[in-house]
């Protein structure tokens, strides 16, 4: 069963390689802006930005239940309003162009932040970084795409039947579209889980080598 939904998805997106495209490369350039970003900055605001990583993994170090819950609760929240503003853009006549700066945001935020780790640690943000991304972030980046990617195609539909004056049949989509969300419900939850409660115990770690 599941691998005929796979299949399914699959196929809808599989033949939509401009769109697919074009979410990479905004996708990517967001990743580029990101990393470069920081290298413009001045000396004081690379400090600062030195100074809340450091903050940031240190934290790690006497971290208590209720810091781990807020973790979920941040974590979990965060990409729950990112999953679901997607979706609901995807619904929308006016949510392509919305989808693809959300797209490039969240690439630019996620480099720039390795990018500060490098600035903090040198060679030795190379393990920091692995544990910052690895597995949560890189779970929901990766399903932020491929929903990124199947609004897009959505919206585009809507748009088209809009202008052709062609009647849509919700239903022969939206069980699929939210069943899509749900599953993104499941991820930010599991995500959350781990950052949470699994990536401050692995910090803690390699907290002495970084220093």
């Amino acid at each position: 069963m599941m691998k005929e939904m796979y299949l399914r998805y699959k196929n809808d997106i599989s033949n939509k390689k401009i769109i697919i495209v074009s979410v990479f490369i905004i996708f990517i350039l967001g990743l580029v802006f990101g990393s470069l970003y920081i290298t413009i900055l001045s000396n004081d605001e690379k400090k600062s930005i030195s100074d809340t990583v450091n903050n940031y993994i240190n934290s790690f170090n006497t971290i208590s239940f209720s810091n781990k819950l807020n973790i979920f609760k941040d974590s979990l929240i965060s990409n729950l309003v990112y999953f679901i503003g997607l979706w609901l853009l995807g619904i929308s006549v006016i949510g392509i162009p919305i989808i693809y700066i959300m797209t490039f945001i969240r690439s630019f935020v996620i480099s720039f932040s390795i990018g500060g780790i490098f600035a903090k640690y040198k060679l030795a943000g190379i393990l920091a970084s692995f544990i910052y991304l690895f597995p949560s972030k890189l779970i929901i980046l990766a399903y932020s795409l491929f929903l990124a990617i199947y609004s897009v195609n959505i919206s585009k539909e809507l748009c088209s039947n809009a202008f052709k004056k062609k009647t849509l049949n919700f239903g022969s989509f939206m069980g699929k579209y939210t069943f899509l969300l749900l599953v993104g419900v499941l991820i930010c939850v599991i995500c959350a889980l781990f950052e949470a409660f699994i990536t401050p115990y692995l910090f803690k770690l390699i907290i002495n080598l970084l220093k």
